[in-house]
């Protein structure tokens, strides 16, 4: 596995004066965005990494909340094939390290991705010294990847994807692109698409492989047990929400961005008219956004409970019904208690998230048109009945109508939907199986 770098190369030089450009003119939001950790992020890392530099290592690193818990199982299945290799585990955000420490509690140590500027990941990669990078979905920084390929450090991606605009994007930028994946060593991409998609911006059609998407790992194998029933500390998690023998319509409004929001409070109130025990469990995507829910709950007149409030077991009946969660990691208790589920960033153009952690759980799920993150596994819920598309908030309303009058076709979507994951389930074990290959050429 040979580091072949040239000396001089116009398009990396290039690179890094765009990159002192940009940083230049935007280092007031950039400083906003990446204060917390900021020491970390300029490559000085704490203690106790520096005494894990000797150590056999790997480096894992997700973006944010999503593309870490897709990772644990991804981690926890190499785990199981390298029992001798430790963990450092990098996030570009802090909701995203918050979860690392929960998903993957084992882990070596915690770090937030440096800024990808080449003197600070040459001080970062000489402290750890990885045996091994694993890169989720599109996390391509070019100088990052560029100096481990110098280390013969083995690059790997999990987990890839390049959704449709992204795809479009990096087309504009193809001759940095091809110099960026020529130093990727395996590309484990989510589906024949997005390997197509890598291949045609320069990747090595030899090193390009499809095992699905390791977010169909998530679920199924954290919360059910190997008779399907949900696990004991998720019927217990119930309990403390709602009484045995209340009859709530419980709806989650998952992953919501700004647009969204009210959208979902007008659909709220329709519906209450018809189901007066809906509760509403509204769950912005950003942590950062909850204060700014809270004053549009406030400017309607809303009554609503913040989910950090609710300490101490309680019973629904003495609830708002609006509760805001406003705490991280929960979001798939909820998920677990509702009847129906909406999953935002898709009623505006964001792209979508993650339908598969409610469908692992028995779910159909309702998200909006813009799902360009999550194409094909959209397209094969809705083709299946799994899922259905809601553009507005009129056809929001009807969807949700419909369903409660017929739970026969609720239980019926969510019981696909469970089966969709089922038969998908299986990329953590073969990505591991990839990353033990690379390790024995260390």
């Amino acid at each position: 596995m040979k580091g072949k770098i040239k000396k001089f190369d116009f398009f990396w030089t290039f690179y890094q004066i765009l990159l002192v450009f940009f940083f230049s003119i935007f280092w007031p939001f950039f400083i906003q965005k990446i204060r917390k950790g900021l020491k970390q992020r300029l490559g000085f890392l704490n203690k106790s990494i520096n005494r894990a530099r000797n150590e056999n290592l790997i480096w894992a690193h997700a973006a944010s909340v999503g593309e870490v818990v897709a990772m644990g199982n991804l981690i926890r299945a190499i785990k199981k094939e390298c029992p001798d290799y430790d963990f450092v585990i990098s996030t570009l955000t802090t909701t995203g390290q918050t979860m690392a420490r929960k998903v993957i509690p084992d882990a070596r140590a915690f770090i937030y991705f440096p800024l990808d500027f080449s003197c600070i990941v040459r001080r970062v990669l000489d402290t750890i010294k990885p045996k091994l990078l694993i890169i989720t979905e599109t996390e391509l920084w070019p100088n990052f990847i560029r100096e481990a390929k110098k280390r013969t450090v083995p690059i790997m991606v999990a987990n890839g994807r390049i959704s449709t605009g992204s795809f479009r994007k990096y087309k504009m930028v193809k001759f940095l692109m091809n110099r960026v994946l020529e130093n990727i060593d395996l590309f484990i991409m989510q589906s024949q698409m997005d390997a197509e998609r890598i291949i045609s911006l320069g990747a090595n059609s030899s090193t390009v492989t499809v095992t699905g998407n390791l977010k169909f790992d998530v679920g199924t194998d954290i919360l059910l047990d190997s008779k399907d029933n949900y696990l004991p500390s998720f019927r217990e998690d119930s309990k403390q929400f709602w009484s045995p023998g209340e009859s709530k319509v419980i709806f989650v409004a998952g992953s919501t961005h700004r647009g969204e929001e009210e959208t979902i409070l007008d659909v709220y109130g329709e519906i209450k008219k018809s189901y007066p025990q809906i509760v509403l469990i509204l769950a912005p995507r950003h942590m950062q956004r909850v204060n700014e829910v809270e004053k549009l709950l406030n400017s309607r007149n809303f009554k609503f409970t913040r989910r950090s409030e609710l300490s101490s077991p309680f019973h629904g009946n003495n609830l708002n019904q609006i509760i805001l969660l406003d705490t991280i990691g929960e979001l798939t208790h909820f998920y677990a208690l509702a009847k129906i589920v909406f999953v935002g960033g898709s009623l505006v153009p964001v792209g979508g998230h993650n339908i598969l952690e409610p469908a692992s759980l028995g779910k159909g799920v309702l998200f909006g048109p813009y799902m360009d993150n999550f194409e094909e596994i959209a397209q094969s819920f809705i083709s299946r009945g799994a899922g259905r598309v809601v553009s507005n908030r009129e056809e929001l309303v009807n969807s949700i109508l419909k369903l409660l009058s017929n739970p026969e076709e609720l239980e019926r979507m969510g019981r696909t939907a469970l089966e969709i994951v089922k038969a998908h389930k299986g990329a953590a074990e073969k990505s591991a199986i990839l990353a033990k290959n690379l390790l024995t050429y260390v």
